[in-house]
């Protein structure tokens, strides 16, 4: 895995402790998901199918860390805006400390029924989700309608994470956008060396950073800077479509630059490309 992703998992691990503090049960949720051998089994066995046997981007252990990264900063600017009602708190009648909860625990799991296939993993998701969470928030919510409750909503944030218009929560809408943030090169890295050469592997490498903050003209701010123009396509189909098709569309903006005009005009990810055997390839 590339060094600057990796740097990127340690600064979301970082984040998400700091996001945390105030929040023992989000803050224990996530402690316990980390050191969970059958979640980090199924994250691994999930990037292996993803990436190995499909030629996808990262849907492992360091995805799952820095979706769950950016579904804190989300939750937090959310909060402090007091524009939006969060659902578990204003309808449900739940704590910061749950909807945290429900956050950190959807943006973990999100993508581990990739271990059993990628068509409808949103499903597998739920399924594989639903007796790790069983098993692990009785500790935290030890009344059972609570944990039901707690646990409704956070397999409907897994659910509806790949395709925006099923996210009917906030915290769902939350989780569909700080998966659809994590399009940074070291995540397309891996499937660009495997041999995979076409707009999807190229356009990732172009991406140098996103960053999530308050924004100036609406609520949140999403800030992508980009090495190459072909980022461009990320920054459209992969993010700009979660975020057109999620509740959250109207409170969100995204803004994409190229490098500082220091840089090179443009940092080649490849000079040569072809087309043979059906396939796209750098030779």
């Amino acid at each position: 895995m590339p060094s600057s992703y990796t740097a990127l998992e340690e600064q979301s691990i970082k984040t998400i402790r700091e996001g945390l503090k105030d929040y023992p049960k989000a803050l224990k949720i996530f402690q316990v998901l980390e050191d969970d051998d059958e979640t980090n089994t199924l994250l691994s066995l999930a990037n292996y199918i993803a990436v190995r046997k499909l030629g996808y981007n990262d849907h492992g252990p360091i995805h799952a860390r820095i979706v769950t990264a950016n579904g804190v900063r989300l939750l937090k600017i959310i909060l402090e805006s007091k524009e939006l009602a969060v659902d578990s708190i204003t309808g449900l009648g739940f704590s910061e400390d749950d909807a945290y909860l429900i956050v950190v625990a959807g943006c973990f799991l999100h993508d581990i029924g990739n271990a059993v296939h990628r068509e409808e993993h949103e499903l597998f998701s739920v399924m594989l989700g639903k007796g790790i969470l069983e098993r692990l928030l009785v500790s935290l919510y030890p009344e059972t309608g609570k944990r039901t409750a707690i646990l409704g909503q956070i397999l409907h944030t897994i659910y509806a994470h790949d395709v925006g218009e099923n996210a009917l929560t906030i915290e769902s809408a939350i989780i569909v956008i700080a998966d659809g943030s994590d399009i940074t090169k070291g995540r397309g890295r891996l499937a660009y060396d495997l041999g995979k050469h076409d707009i999807h592997s190229v356009s990732a490498l172009s991406i140098e950073s996103v960053d999530i903050h308050k924004g100036k003209t609406k609520m949140i701010e999403i800030h992508v800077v980009m090495s190459n123009s072909a980022g461009i396509y990320q920054v459209q189909e992969t993010l700009g479509n979660k975020v057109a098709k999620s509740p959250l569309r109207d409170y969100i903006e995204i803004v994409a630059d190229l490098m500082p005009s220091k840089a090179p005009p443009e940092l080649r990810v490849l000079d040569h490309i072809v087309f043979s055997d059906g396939k796209y390839k750098n030779p």
